[in-house]
Formats: structure tokens, sequence, C-alpha cells
């Protein structure tokens, strides 16, 4: 049952107790309640370890059973062994979950940081082809957690960007030079090639999931967007390469919408090149301009970088590269001049994409180490997300329920499901013209907002001809259907 205390105040109103709610009833909450969406998901680290293992055995492939290891198709001999029969030996399959994950901290002798970032090796020869089985586990899941829009990030095209970036060559940090050889050695020619591969993904994810069948899976009614992934530990012609073709991919194709950066802050090469990536991202989206930009920036501690490098890869993001949204974060408050980077993020309206799971297992911070609270007392927005589920064994609804769990309230918890739609980079114009307080709805729409639909008039036309107000207007309707639940316990 839904613990519902009383807030002081003449604008007071009913709202569930958090604080003092058991385990399971904070479990139970977290599930049901409407999260908005996921602003940060790698689609290659959202599968758990079982099911990855399932496929392996469908797909004929092998398992590397000294690195615990996915491998293709093979001979069998001292090493290698049929996945359809290490499955089938206990203490090998758990072992390759514990491979697969971050679930036991040390595995192998490695640090959760070590083991997180080597995971993907492990995990990585599933053929292409699966990257539409991976989506409909995402978009099944989310459905049924409430939740019901997804950005995810993958790499299109990523190799054949890279070599075509290679070919191209290194001008010397010229960086209209870099972009006229890589068009000159035809990168935007596999713009097409990446359309056609979001197209497989998607069908592939819609046969999955049966839908427009009668047993279709709720998972067919999520939205889902594309962040481009581009590899920032590349030569940096390759990484210029890929941020290339993504904003010509986003320029194409509206699935598409927003730019990002991943692999390790902290490897030589990220750390090296890193404000080179920022002029990179700055001149190609015309500070953010052009193309919407998410940055992994600050996933750095002591343990793994400087002070030098923890003083300034998120005032880069936003300042250099023109970020909307920041992934992680989880040094912002030890950057040069803090408070004034965290008010700027505030008024800017920059989102700081807050991942409490995957900070814990990689970097070690946790409970009031991290900067979630420090960064909500400044009116930074701010929007839970999970970053690789599969591996960290979590689903969105985990994390909220952890959010509480560290002394976030359900007002808290709601901005973060608004802002998760709200900053998202979605097309047209929003329900509210103050995101982030959600006090003031569009005037369309106002004394409307909550409703199963819009009455037929400005609000109906604001919904039907805007992407971002028509994610809004389902979400409120779930957030107004399960606060009336509650309240009616």
């Amino acid at each position: 049952m839904l613990i519902l205390g009383l807030l002081a105040g003449p604008a007071a109103a009913r709202q569930p107790d958090l604080a003092h709610m058991t385990g399971g009833e904070l479990a139970a909450f977290a599930r049901a309640f409407p999260k908005g969406g996921e602003l940060h998901n790698h689609l290659s680290g959202a599968i758990f370890g079982e099911t990855l293992l399932q496929w392996a055995v469908e797909d004929g492939l092998c398992i590397d059973t000294k690195r615990l290891a996915l491998a293709p198709p093979c001979t069998p001999d001292d090493t290698l062994k049929p996945a359809a029969a290490a499955v089938r030996d206990e203490t090998l399959r758990s072992a390759l979950i514990d491979s697969f994950s971050t679930r036991h901290p040390e595995f192998m002798g490695r640090s959760g940081h070590d083991q997180f970032f080597t995971a993907f090796g492990r995990i990585g020869a599933l053929p292409e082809a699966r990257a539409g089985d991976e989506l409909a586990v995402v978009l099944e899941g989310l459905a049924r957690q409430n939740t019901f829009y997804l950005e995810v990030m993958v790499t299109p095209q990523g190799l054949a960007a890279a070599l075509k970036g290679g070919q191209a060559g290194w001008k010397g940090g010229d960086l209209a030079a870099q972009k006229a050889a890589d068009s000159a050695a035809g990168l935007e020619a596999l713009v097409p090639a990446a359309m056609a591969q979001t197209d497989a993904l998607e069908a592939r994810a819609r046969t999955v999931m049966k839908c427009g069948a009668p047993d279709a899976s709720p998972g067919c009614q999520v939205t889902v967007r594309y962040l481009v992934q581009t590899i920032r530990v590349l030569a940096p012609e390759q990484t210029f390469a890929q941020l290339q073709l993504g904003v010509a991919l986003i320029a194409a194709d509206p699935r598409w919408v927003g730019l990002q950066m991943v692999a390790p802050e902290d490897n030589p090469a990220s750390l090296a090149n890193y404000s080179l990536h920022m002029r990179m991202v700055d001149y190609l989206t015309d500070h953010g301009r052009k193309v919407p930009v998410a940055l992994h920036a600050g996933e750095l501690t002591l343990k793994y970088a400087t002070p030098a490098d923890l003083g300034s890869h998120v005032a880069q993001a936003i300042r250099v590269a023109g970020a909307r949204r920041i992934g992680h974060g989880v040094d912002f408050a030890q950057e040069d001049g803090a408070e004034a980077l965290a008010a700027e993020a505030a008024a800017k309206g920059v989102l700081v994409e807050i991942n409490l799971s995957s900070n814990d297992s990689i970097l070690e911070v946790r409970g009031k180490a991290h900067p979630y609270a420090w960064l909500r007392q400044r009116r930074v927005p701010t929007s839970l997300s999970t970053d690789d589920a599969g591996l960290l064994r979590i689903d969105l609804s985990h994390e909220y329920a952890r959010a509480a769990g560290e002394g976030a309230d359900y007002a808290d918890l709601k901005r973060s499901a608004r802002n998760a739609i709200a900053y998202a980079f979605l097309s047209g114009e929003g329900l509210w013209r103050d995101p982030g307080t959600y006090a003031k709805p569009a005037q369309a729409c106002a004394g409307q907002i909550g409703a199963e639909a819009p009455k037929p008039g400005p609000c109906a036309a604001l919904v039907a001809g805007s992407d971002k107000a028509r994610e809004q207007w389902r979400h409120e309707h779930l957030l107004a259907l399960f606060e009336a639940a509650g309240a009616a316990r």
C-alpha cells in the first residue's frame, strides 16, 4: 500500500511519503510510477547475461572458456566450447554471467571500472542482426514499468565511418579541411546505409514484439529515438568522421535526434583529446544549434584522473561544445567554479542524466558523495536513467527506488520523470512554458493537462502537431491516473 503524507501550506496535496516506505513498498511504487522516459541508455549494454547466453545458443556461437567471453562459431578445442554445451555447465554459466556484468565486485581481480568497460569486448560476438532483439527487450522492459519514451545510443556505420576518417588522414586540427577531406572520401554516402540499418533494427524489433498483431507486446507503444554514439578513444580523424556522419544522419532521418560521445572518459586518448573533441562538436554542430548534443562529461574521480582533468570537462561540454545534456556529471561539484557552472546550467536548462548504480559500480561514488542532491538544490535539471542496465543488472524502476532511498522525495521523482520528456530531443513545442518547474502549462492547454485526451481546439492542435507535446500528454495522463489511484487508498 502506498503510504501518503500531507504536505504543509495552502497549496498542500497528498503525496507519497517515500521516506517511510518499506523496501517492498518502495519497489512496487517505483515500478508502477510513470517515469516519463529513459534518456541515457546504451543498447549494447542493456541486455542481461542470461539473455545473451540464450541468443548465443540460438545463433550457434561458442564460448571462450579462458576469457569467459562469447566467440564466433568454432571448432571446439581446450579453450572454445559450443554455447549450447557451455550453458549446461552451471558453474561455467554462472561465471559467464559474472563476466558479462558487475554483479560481483572484484570478479577476476578487476575493479568495477575495469570489469564494466572490458565487458563490452566479451559480449561483442553477437551478430549485428541481434540489435533488433536488444531493442525489443528494452522497449518491452520500459512498457512493463509504465514508461513510454526512449532515447537509445547506437553507433551507426561506426567502423565504416572510422575507416573513411582514416582514409582522409588527420589535417592537423584544421577542422574545415578535415570535413572536406571526409566528404571527398565519400563519408556522406554512408547515410543511406545507416538509415537502412535503422530500418532493419526497427523491423526486427517490431517482429519480435508482434506489433500490429492482437497479442502485440506493450513495448510497441514505446516511442523510440536514437542518439548517434561516437567513440572518443579512436584516432582524432576517426572520431571526427563518426561525428560528421552523425550530423549528416540526423539531418536526413528524423528518428536520429542527437549526438553523443562515449568510451571511458579517463582513457589516455580521451583525456589527451578532450578539448579537441569539444571543438569538433562545436564546429560540426554550430555550438549545438544545428544538431542537439548530449555528452558524457565528468564521469571521473581522482582515482582515475588528475585534479586538472576534473576541473573543466563539464564546463567545456557546456561552454565549448554547446551540450544541452550532460551524461553522468559525477565530478560537477569538483569543477573549477562549480557554483557558477551550476548556476549557468540551471539558467540555460542543461540537464544532467543521473546514473546512480553505474556511478557506484564504476567509480565507487554513492550516497552523499554523489552530486545528485547538490544539483537538485541548485535547480540544475536532472533525470534518472540506467546507463547500461544489463551489465549493471538494474532497470529504471530500480534507479527511482534507489534515488528515493538516498533522499529524493516524491516531487524530485515526479520532476525527473517530466524532465525525461521536456529535455528530450523531441521536435515541437512542449506542454509546459517552464520545463523543470512545471507550474505554467502552455496557454492552449491550461486546465486540461492530465486528461485522457485534449479538447478539440488549440490544445488538440498543439498535441497533434508536436512530438514532444504528444509524449508529455501521454505521460501526464498516466501520472494523473497513478496519483488518483494512490490517493484513493
